[in-house]
């Protein structure tokens, strides 16, 4: 076992949740040389090309707010010593790509573009400086290209430094539920909280994706005490199955008096009294107003997952974590009129800024889900010509967890996570 990222908590124990059953959606196949899908208005625009022999298909954002087109395109043919080629069989549909299409992030894109940063398969090229590494032809990696996107197509390249082989005993349809969200709960909780064994977290988890994987980090690994706060009443048993001993909505009266009492539990009193009292008040405020209409949309972002730590007396503290309105929000940013300031967790940032303390993080997500204490999850898995369904599904905020394009296998079936009944 590496010395990894941080400290290990009772790495020793194993936490085993129950997997959840799916059933299938069966949509029409696709027929003859360009065929239409039925399955929504989005859906039946798409039309699927012949495939053509040296060249390779990938869904193409070709004017901002249209649906992605699937397009025949030239395969990456030349790779720098330091990067990759892999063939994509996966690639995760975050909340980034949807706002992108949308024009909704700060990011501006030269189109036409092939989005997805997040994906999974087998390296089909290596450049020489990747393969002093140790990558070789065959190899199962998972890659999170931020900076250059490009996963929703058979071949993608990427840097050495954005790709992790995939132990042999994971699955690649896991991985790719797995990274980008453990990595940036496990940097937010290691690195920003210094979280221990024990301690009160309070976790917004919005509609799921990191804050999920806060919740089930913090209570599998480091054995923390996780409180859930979240959207609606059907998420909070998916938050429990997690590893919270207590999940609450949003906009539960019972919030602030429960917080109380898991206080009081620790001889921690009068919690929202006073100065301080207020403080820890608008803190909250600043985590659950993200889900207000106004802001909902903010809740597809994937740099909104925040920390602050509030000593709510000499003998303890309360981590808050999760989905926040950070101070690139809004041009009014509530933190100008509050004593702190809620800043969100950008992974590109962090990688440029501590390259090895990234790697390991990855590495250390990729083991904890090896030794079987973390357990990804998905809400749908799509074929890759059934792309815009997905993003409707993200859009319409039904996602829960991962959104999965199938690449290989690109007009499978549409497969759901059932929910608890």
């Amino acid at each position: 076992m590496s010395s990894g990222f941080g400290r290990r908590i009772l790495m020793n124990s194993c936490t085993i949740v129950r997997r959840k059953s799916i059933f299938s959606v069966n949509i029409p196949r696709f027929i003859g040389a360009a065929a239409k899908a039925s399955t929504s208005s989005d859906e039946a625009k798409l039309v699927i090309p012949v495939h053509v022999q040296g060249m390779i298909q990938a869904a193409v954002l070709k004017n901002a707010d249209d649906p992605l087109v699937i397009e025949n395109i030239e395969p990456p043919n030349s790779l720098d010593s330091n990067e990759v080629l892999i063939d994509v069989h996966y690639c995760a549909l975050n909340g980034s790509d949807v706002l992108l299409m949308r024009e909704s992030q700060s990011r501006q894109l030269i189109l036409p573009k092939i989005l997805g940063f997040e994906f999974a398969g087998k390296l089909s090229k290596v450049g020489d400086d990747a393969a002093k590494k140790g990558f070789k032809v065959g190899d199962k990696v998972v890659a999170l290209n931020k900076s250059n996107y490009g996963g929703l197509a058979q071949q993608c390249k990427a840097e050495m430094s954005d790709v992790w082989k995939i132990p042999s005993a994971i699955k690649t349809l896991d991985t790719v539920c797995l990274l980008n969200d453990y990595l940036t709960a496990l940097i937010g909780l290691e690195k920003k909280a210094e979280l221990e064994e024990n301690e009160l977290v309070l976790i917004n988890v919005g509609l799921g994706g990191i804050g999920l994987a806060a919740v089930d980090i913090a209570a599998n690994v480091f054995k923390a005490q996780v409180i859930g706060v979240t959207l609606s009443e059907d998420r909070t048993a998916l938050i429990r199955d997690k590893g919270a001993f207590a999940s609450l909505r949003y906009k539960d009266k019972k919030l602030v008096k429960k917080i109380e009492e898991f206080a009081a539990e620790r001889d921690i009193k009068d919690v929202f009294d006073g100065v301080e009292g207020e403080k820890f008040k608008k803190m909250l405020d600043s985590f659950t107003s993200i889900y207000t209409e106004e802001y909902r949309n903010n809740l597809l972002r994937e740099d909104n997952f925040a920390v602050l730590v509030e000593h709510l007396s000499r003998k303890g503290r309360l981590i808050v974590a999760g989905s926040a309105m950070t101070k690139s929000d809004n041009v009014e940013d509530k933190s100008s009129q509050s004593p702190f300031t809620i800043t969100g967790i950008n992974l590109e940032e962090y990688r440029r800024k501590h390259p090895e303390s990234y790697r390991e993080a990855g590495n250390d997500v990729l083991q904890y889900h090896e030794e079987g204490l973390i357990k990804p999850s998905y809400s749908l898995i799509a074929g890759l010509y059934r792309i815009n369904d997905a993003i409707k599904f993200i859009s319409d905020l039904k996602s829960s967890e991962k959104v999965i394009i199938d690449i290989k296998n690109p007009n499978s079936e549409t497969t759901y996570r059932e929910k608890e009944q």
